[in-house]
Formats: structure tokens, C-alpha cells, sequence
């Protein structure tokens, strides 16, 4: 062949080979740059999701101040002795230390009454909030950022209103919340170890911060944030370096009904680190898949060059190529067109204990398939006209163990573009997947329980809801609180607590069907989701036996424990059309019931 048909074909050679690694590197480039794109699209999500579920968190609690200071106000107006049967109500059906104390300040702004007891006189009347709302003539909740106790040397948010007879200001009634009791409640909610959940007042002052709480009392954020800047949102996100430690965040905010503002803040750096491993990893592939190529073009251009010189260096290549698959950390598998094994590198040995020469020349559907149900490698490999396939399967390896797998399978083609061979880059993935497995289900799960906790069952809830809709059914919701459940703790601790909180679920998953959802909030509160057909009559008995099942003595640690429980039913449609509201409806319904007499049930 003379030199000028071989500077053609060098040049075309070289031409495909630069388009195919042009090809190889924008899809991948252009596959990275998406990821990253959908990550951040889905950090952005679920920053929002975040905010909101931690926000109908909050505004629960705050409506259950609410509650507690409007029946406050009516017995500050009644008698003394109403006040101090109230205030003793409200201690015992909050949650132990997130109430401090119940007081009232009278019109000249002095200290009148304290759940505590008596203490000395204490002018109050300085304080913001009594300002505003002995000003203020509308009937409004005034909740104010953390306030140092003169008297407890103790940090509290005051959620107060006024109150007025006649027309008349005769001062405020407050609660004294402990920030940080509260901000253990949302500190289920986090994922990662530098994400964090802020809640603002409408003036950006910090009312609770999960992170290093303690240090962010009486601080405010920067005002040119959104969510100061614009009271007309209702909910956004941005993403910042947060001003009090300087981490790169993707905040999500949604703003409550109380006027307050809840920041769910997610690292960016820790967060996007599963993705920056994926796109590394793709990288590499590329890189392996540019690599190889650019071996066997030199060599066809060797080979053209210095025809005579042809099989020394293809022997050389072959050497090299065995060199590189023999080295390489992922196994690889070669076939042929008829899905035969052709060769393996020793990190396939490795990760399924087969050796080359027990495989070699067998189908690839001889390597053994792991748990029953889940796809093969051979199967992933599919028909031999498949060029291009990646995704995770399910092997056992030589000596009976499954594991998991991900390959990414791609064809050798001939001048002609016939499929010559296909190589299959194979990682172990068992222990990722387990993880991932593990951060979902902690996620969705109650640790001490193992039940659905409320991001799981507000999920459920929804579902439920959606389906009633369409087919014109019910959904019952019971919401559980125990009774007389806090003297247990004190007197045998809270290990003893624990363990009768775990009877307690374990007894209730024992009453209901398993389309049924059971459910702990947190504390000693209990949730069950039921869907039902429309008119159904089996509502009474539901609630009926579950007062009755946890009337029972329960045998913990050797101690005979006796509590009740207060019951509160909701059903859709009837008391609200959206798992949040059904879930205020049945908690409205359980204080209907405590409020009754307790170990009993209310619609």
C-alpha cells in the first residue's frame, strides 16, 4: 500500500477518533452538568419540604399555646382559683419542660401571678410585647424572641395575649417557653450534621436555631433577606453563606400562620457530596473508555506506519491491555456477540469469587443471581445488539453470599459497526445501597419505637386522602396522647419510660389491620391512620379499644405500670380535606377528651 492511500486513512482514523472522544466527553460533561442540576434541584425541594413539615410542626405548637392562653385569659376573668386549676392543666398536658412557667402581668405592668409561685415584685411592664399588646387594641398572639428570666437567669420565648374586660386592659397573660425543649421537637427533622432549622419572627429575630442554639439567642438575621423585605411571600429559597458560621447553604422558607418564618438550611458541601462522587466516577469512565480507545487507534496507527513491525506491537498492546484490566479496581467482563464470557480482570474474581478460567466460555447468565426477584447480570447484559446499558443487579458471589452490583455495559464495534464485543465495568455497591437504605428509613422512622414518625405519616395521610377522594370513602384519624404518664417517669426514669413507650406501640400495632397506619409524633403522642368506607361504623369501637387496650397494666422492668390514654377522632371529610388539618382536628378533639375527664375518646 503506497504512503499516500495510508496518510488518508491516518487521517481519517484520527478524525473518528477525535469525534468519538468529542462525543464520549460532551455526553459526559453535558451528564455531569445535569446532575448537578438535578441534585441541586432536588437540595432546593427538599429544603421547601423541610421547612414546611418542621413549620407545621411549630404552628401546632403554637396554636396549643394558643388554646392553653385564651382558657388562661377566661379564668384570669373568672377567679384565682380558676387560674391556678388552669395553669395546672396546661403543665401537665405540655410536654415535660417546654412550658417553664404560666404568668400574668397585671395593667400597671407588674408581675400578678406565677405557676411557679410567689416571687418577689417584678415590673414587667418594659417588655415589648405588653407594650404592644396593652396598645394594641386588636385580640392578637404576640410571641416574643428569647428573653433572659431577671428572676430564673433562665432564656424563654413569651407567647402571650391580652386581657381585656369591657373594652378594658387589665393586663397579659404568658407562657414561658423553653427554647431549647422546643428545638429538641424539630431536631428530628435534620439529615445531615451542618443542616439546620431556624425559626424567625417576622422581624428576623432568631427564636430557635437547631444548631448550636444557644449561641444565636437575642441575634437577628441580615434585614435584606426576602422573607424580611417581602411580608407579601408566603414561602421561597435562596442560597447563602449563613452569617452566624459561614457555611454555603441552600435555605428553603415557608412563613406560618402565626406571621412566623421557618428555615430549613441544608450544607451544600455535605449535601452535594454524593453527587460530586457520582460525577467523578462517571469522569473516570470516560477517562477509561478515552484511554482505551487511544490505545487501540496508536496501535492501528503504528500498525499502518510500520506494517513489518505489525504483530510485535500488537503483542505489546495486548500486554498493556491486560496490564491495565489486571490493575484496575473495577472488575470488568468481556463477552462475546453470543453473551459468552471471553475474559475477566482479577477485580471481578474478587467481587463475585469466580476465576477466569472457571468462566471463561461460559454464558453470562451462568453467574448466579442474588435475591429472588431482583435483576441479574445477565439480564442487565440483555440481547447482544445492545450497545449501551448501566444500572444496579443483584449477584451471590462463589461462596453463597448475595450482593449488589452496578455495572455500566458497553459495546466493541467493528469497522463495520457490527458489535464485536461488549465490556461490562462492574463495582460491589452493597454497602452504598445499605446505607442509603439506612438514611431513608431514619428518616421516616421513630428510632425508639420503629413506627412511622410525622414525616412518614403526614405522607400517608396524604395518601389516604387522595384516595378518598377519588373513591368517595373516609379516612379516620386518632390522635393519642397517654395519661398519667409523666408521675411513671419520674418515679422509675426514663428508661422505664421508654420501654412503656414501646409496649405502648407495640400494643397499639397489635388493634389495627395493615392498611392501617400507626404512627408516634413524639413524647407520649400517638397517631393512627385509617381509610374506611364512606358511613362506616367502625369509628366508636376503633377509638373505644384503643382507651380500653391501653387502660391495661403493662409488666416493665418488673414494675406493674398502670396509665390511660385521652383519644381524639378526625375524619375526612368531615373535619378537614388535608393531612394537617385532620391532624389539628383529632389533636383539638383529644384535649376535648382530656378536658372530659381523660382515659376516653372524643369526636
Amino acid at each position: 500500500m503506497s504512503a499516500r492511500p495510508l496518510l488518508a486513512v491516518r487521517a481519517a482514523i484520527i478524525g473518528v477518533t477525535l469525534l468519538a472522544l468529542g462525543v464520549i466527553w460532551f455526553g459526559t460533561l453535558a451528564s455531569t452538568a445535569q446532575n448537578e442540576r438535578q441534585a441541586a434541584e432536588r437540595i432546593r425541594t427538599r429544603a421547601l419540604i423541610q421547612a414546611r413539615a418542621a413549620g407545621a410542626t411549630v404552628q401546632a405548637g403554637i396554636e396549643r399555646f394558643d388554646f392553653a392562653l385564651r382558657t388562661a385569659r377566661i379564668a384570669a376573668l373568672e377567679s384565682p382559683a380558676a387560674v391556678t386549676l388552669q395553669s395546672q392543666l396546661v403543665t401537665e398536658t405540655m410536654p415535660p419542660g417546654l412550658v417553664l412557667q404560666q404568668f400574668r402581668i397585671d395593667a400597671d405592668g407588674y408581675l400578678a401571678y406565677s405557676s411557679l409561685g410567689q416571687a418577689p415584685r417584678n415590673f414587667l411592664g418594659d417588655r415589648d410585647y405588653f407594650r404592644q399588646l396593652a396598645t394594641d387594641h386588636e385580640d392578637r398572639l404576640a410571641i416574643s424572641p428569647p428573653i433572659l428570666g431577671r428572676l430564673t437567669g433562665k432564656w424563654s420565648i413569651q407567647v402571650a395575649r391580652a386581657i381585656r374586660r369591657d373594652g378594658r386592659f387589665e393586663g397579659v397573660v404568658s407562657l414561658a417557653v423553653s427554647p431549647d425543649v422546643w428545638t429538641e421537637q424539630l431536631s428530628r427533622f435534620e439529615s445531615g450534621p451542618r443542616d439546620t432549622l431556624t425559626l424567625l419572627s417576622p422581624q428576623g429575630h432568631i427564636l430557635l436555631r437547631t444548631l448550636n442554639p444557644g449561641a444565636h439567642y437575642g441575634k437577628q438575621v441580615p434585614p435584606q433577606r426576602e422573607y424580611l423585605v417581602r411580608p407579601d411571600l408566603k414561602e421561597g429559597d435562596y442560597v447563602a453563606h449563613a452569617s452566624v458560621d459561614g457555611i454555603l447553604r441552600q435555605y428553603g422558607w415557608t412563613r406560618l400562620p402565626s406571621g412566623l418564618v421557618m428555615m430549613s438550611g441544608i450544607a451544600l458541601d455535605d449535601a452535594l457530596a454524593p453527587m460530586h462522587a457520582q460525577n467523578t466516577w462517571a469522569i473516570q469512565q470516560a477517562g477509561i473508555f478515552s484511554a482505551l480507545l487511544t490505545i487501540v487507534v496508536l496501535g492501528l496507527l503504528v500498525a499502518l506506519k510500520r506494517y513489518e513491525r505489525a504483530v510485535d506491537a500488537l503483542a505489546d498492546r495486548e500486554e498493556h491491555l491486560s496490564e491495565v484490566l489486571d490493575y484496575m479496581a473495577e472488575g470488568i467482563v468481556i463477552v462475546d456477540t453470543g453473551n459468552r464470557i471471553v475474559d475477566i480482570n482479577p477485580a471481578f474474581s474478587a467481587i463475585t469469587g469466580f476465576g477466569a478460567d472457571e468462566l471463561r466460555g461460559q454464558h453470562i447468565s451462568a453467574l448466579p443471581a442474588g435475591r429472588v426477584g431482583g435483576r441479574s447480570l445477565g439480564e442487565l447484559f440483555g440481547p447482544a445488539d445492545l450497545h449501551h446499558q448501566r444500572g444496579d443487579f443483584e449477584g451471590r458471589r462463589r461462596d453463597g453470599e448475595a450482593y449488589t452490583g452496578h455495572a455500566v455495559i458497553s459495546a466493541v464495534l467493528d469497522a463495520d459497526g457490527g458489535v464485536v464485543h461488549r465490556v461490562a465495568l462492574v463495582a460491589d455497591v452493597t454497602e452504598l445501597r445499605r446505607r442509603d437504605g439506612e438514611i431513608w428509613h431514619q428518616a421516616n422512622f421513630d428510632r425508639l419505637t420503629g413506627l412511622p414518625n410525622r414525616s412518614l405519616i403526614t405522607d400517608r395521610l396524604e395518601s389516604m386522602v387522595y384516595h378518598a377522594r377519588r373513591h368517595q370513602s373516609e379516612v379516620v384519624v386518632l390522635f393519642i396522647d397517654l395519661d398519667r404518664f409523666k408521675p411513671v417517669n419520674d418515679r422509675y426514669g426514663h428508661e422505664v419510660g421508654d420501654q412503656l413507650r414501646q409496649q405502648v406501640a407495640q400494643r397499639q400495632q397489635k388493634l389495627f389491620r395493615d392498611e392501617d397506619t400507626v404512627a408516634r409524633l413524639g413524647g407520649d403522642e400517638f397517631v393512627v391512620a385509617m381509610p374506611t368506607d364512606a358511613g362506616s361504623a367502625a369509628i366508636e369501637p376503633a377509638a373505644a379499644k384503643v382507651v380500653e387496650a391501653l387502660s391495661q397494666p403493662f409488666e416493665v422492668d418488673g414494675h406493674q405500670l398502670s396509665i390511660a390514654c385521652s383519644v381524639g377522632v378526625a375524619r375526612f371529610p368531615a373535619d378537614g380535606d388535608s393531612a394537617e388539618r385532620l391532624l389539628v382536628a383529632a389533636d383539638h378533639a383529644m384535649y376535648r377528651a382530656k378536658n372530659a375527664g381523660r382515659a376516653r375518646w372524643s369526636a
